[in-house]
């Protein structure tokens, strides 16, 4: 019989493949939807984008981070590196970054989404793309914000692998 630590583990990596999937789907959703000069498109892809979201990344990035931080003390892994006196300290660092991409939530992602769903609401009683709807599909701190969250996930997982300090 598996050990818990090990359940807990399979576990972790598979919540971590199921929030990224979220991320890689809704990513893919909103290139299309800046792709397409129609409303009913852009409004589908928009719509499939908040899936992913709600259903896949949201929940996803919750339960990583509990689930691993669990797999971690189950392991024996010092989840704060240094500050508990340890000489491993990429798992702190995957901490740092995960902070910083939940930072991006109320200072980015938030804000952002209220103007972009806005300007959609517009544009869907406008029936067309309207100059609003582009300009937030194509709002260049959103992007930045999510290739820095995608980048730091990437990080994250090339830590928890290689584990290299």
């Amino acid at each position: 019989m598996p050990e818990l630590a090990n359940i807990s583990k399979l576990l972790h990596v598979a919540i971590a493949f199921w929030f990224v999937g979220g991320l890689l789907g809704r990513t893919l959703a909103q290139r299309q939807a800046r792709r397409s000069e129609e409303i009913r498109a852009v409004d589908a892809l928009c719509s499939l984008a908040g899936a992913f979201d709600r259903l896949l990344v949201i929940p996803g990035a919750q339960l990583v981070l509990v689930v691993g931080i669990v797999t971690a003390l189950l392991q024996g892994y010092p989840v704060l590196g240094f500050l508990q006196g340890a000489q491993s300290n990429w798992l702190l660092v995957s901490l740092v970054l995960y902070v910083g991409i939940t930072a991006l939530v109320p200072t980015v992602f938030l804000p952002k989404g209220r103007t972009f769903d806005a300007a959609l609401t517009k544009a869907r009683e406008a029936g067309r793309v309207t100059g609003e709807l582009s300009a937030a599909l194509h709002d260049r701190r959103t992007a930045w914000a999510h290739r820095g969250e995608l980048a730091a996930v990437a990080a994250i997982i090339v830590l928890m692998v290689l584990k290299p300090f």
